[in-house]
């Protein structure tokens, strides 16, 4: 395993590895919290990890709109109070990368915002293979 945090951060263009590939994130306190509600054990997760356990809190907690399920009601839990919105939509996942990457901190580069925006392509093409 190569240690990428010893790389100096000027060079972060080079520290361009993927969340869903590989690169772990460590969720800040409040963020884990709501993930280990849905189950989560871990301290350190994929990206794809985390969406993975967030949609277990949703549909957990019944957060999802009945009729629209792509539409999270969460106006009324910490999981709103956390994103500061009162509901989102999870057809384009974006803004809610967007919304989490304050609470994530990839683990082993110096440039977190870059590995998020970056790794956004790989994880919203991966979401729909959970089941293998």
């Amino acid at each position: 395993m190569s240690s990428l945090s010893a790389q100096p951060q000027a060079s972060s263009s080079s520290c361009r590895t993927l969340p869903g590939e590989g690169s772990q994130v460590k969720p800040k306190a409040p963020l884990l919290q709501i993930l280990r509600v849905a189950g989560a054990q871990e301290d350190v997760f994929t990206l794809k990890e985390v969406m993975h356990y967030l949609g277990q809190y949703i549909m957990g907690k019944q957060l999802y709109d009945k009729q629209r399920q792509h539409i999270v009601h969460c106006q009324d839990d910490p999981l709103g109070e956390l994103l500061e919105v009162e509901s989102f939509s999870v057809k384009n996942p974006s803004p809610v990368y967007e919304m989490l990457k304050k609470y994530l901190v990839v683990i082993g580069c110096g440039d977190a915002a870059v590995n998020l925006s970056v790794g956004r392509e790989c994880v919203e093409g991966g979401m729909e293979d959970r089941g293998q």
